[in-house]
C-alpha cells in the first residue's frame, strides 16, 4: 500500500523513482533488514564434484568369483570363492589351503591381503548361504551337520579341483571362530585335519558344557596335539569369553601345541580384517 501524506499527487512516470525523506530513510532501512531476515536464503547452486573412484584392486594372483554347491547334507546352496596364489597357472607345485568362513564379508580383504604379501596359499571362502544361515551351521544348533559339509563335500571338492598340498587351515570370525573352536575339538585322528586355526573374536560364549568335557576328553584321548592356535579378541566385543577360552587351552598341556593371542582395541564388528593382517603373518 503506497505510503500516503493526506493529499494526492500525480503518478510519477515509470522513470521516476520517489527518495525517501531524512525522515523516513531509517524508518525504511529497518523495515528493509526485517524483510530481508525473514526471508529464507538458498545456498548458491554447484554441480557436484565428480567423484574420484578408488581404482580397483589387480591382483596378481587369480580370483574365482560367485560359485556354488549345493550341499546333500544340509540341501543348502553355498556361494563360495577362490583365491590363487601368484605364479599358481604356470607352475605344477602344490600349495596350503585356506578355509574361510562368512566369505560374503570376509574374502575381498583377506584375498587381498594374501595377494599384497604374495602368500603361496589357496583360499577358499565359503558364505553362509540363504538367510541368516551362519547362525545354524557355525552354532551348536547345526555345527555337527556343517563340519560335515566342510569335511566330507566342500574341502574333497576343492581338493580334487586345485593343487593343494594337504595342508590345511581354517580362519573365522565371531560364530565362524566358535565354529573353528568346534572343529579343533574334533581333532581326534592322529593327524591333525587343519594345522593352523585363526579364530577372531569367536562368540566362545555360546559353548556349552558338554563341549567343555570335549576339551578335556580330546587331553585325555591325544596329549600330544600339533596345531597352531591364533586368537584375537575386540576389546568392545568378546574378550573375556576369548580370554578365558586361551587361558583354559593354555591349561590344558598339550604337547606341540602353539597359542597365539592379541587383543584390539576395537568393536567386534571391525575386528576380523586387522585380525587377519597380523595372523596371517603368523602361519610359516
Amino acid at each position: 500500500m503506497p505510503f500516503s501524506t493526506g493529499h494526492t499527487s500525480p503518478l510519477p512516470s515509470p522513470a521516476f523513482k520517489p527518495q525517501p525523506t531524512p525522515m523516513l530513510r531509517p524508518l525504511l532501512l529497518t523495515l528493509a533488514a526485517l524483510t530481508s531476515a525473514c526471508t529464507p536464503t538458498q545456498p548458491p547452486v554447484t554441480p557436484p564434484a565428480a567423484a574420484a573412484s578408488a581404482p580397483a584392486y589387480q591382483y596378481q594372483g587369480s580370483v574365482q568369483r560367485a560359485l556354488t554347491f549345493t550341499s546333500k547334507i544340509t540341501g543348502i546352496e553355498y556361494p563360495y570363492h577362490v583365491y590363487l596364489p601368484v605364479g599358481y597357472a604356470a607352475s605344477t607345485e602344490r600349495y596350503p589351503l585356506l578355509v574361510a568362513t562368512d566369505g560374503q564379508w570376509s574374502f575381498p580383504a583377506f584375498a587381498r591381503m594374501l595377494d599384497q604379501r604374495r602368500k603361496p596359499m589357496i583360499l577358499v571362502s565359503i558364505e553362509q548361504g540363504p538367510g541368516d544361515r551362519r547362525a545354524i551351521d557355525y552354532t551348536p544348533k547345526g555345527a555337527t551337520a556343517y563340519m560335515r559339509v566342510l569335511k566330507e563335500e566342500l574341502i574333497p571338492m576343492v581338493e580334487a579341483r586345485y593343487r593343494t598340498s594337504g595342508v590345511r587351515s581354517f580362519t573365522g570370525t565371531s560364530y565362524g571362530g566358535l565354529l573353528g573352536g568346534l572343529l579343533l575339538n574334533a581333532e581326534t585322528g592322529e593327524q591333525p585335519y587343519f594345522s593352523h586355526y585363526l579364530l577372531f573374536d569367536a562368540a566362545f560364549w555360546a559353548l556349552r558344557r558338554e563341549h567343555l568335557q570335549q576339551e578335556t576328553q580330546l587331553r585325555a584321548q591325544r596329549p600330544n596335539l600339533p596345531i597352531h592356535v591364533i586368537l584375537s579378541s575386540a576389546t568392545m566385543g568378546n574378550e573375556r569369553d576369548v580370554r578365558a577360552y586361551a587361558a583354559r587351552w593354555q591349561a590344558h598341556g598339550f604337547a606341540g601345541l602353539k597359542l597365539d593371542y592379541k587383543s584390539f582395541d576395537l568393536k567386534h564388528d571391525d575386528v576380523g580384517d586387522p585380525s587377519f593382517d597380523w595372523a596371517i603373518d603368523l602361519i610359516r
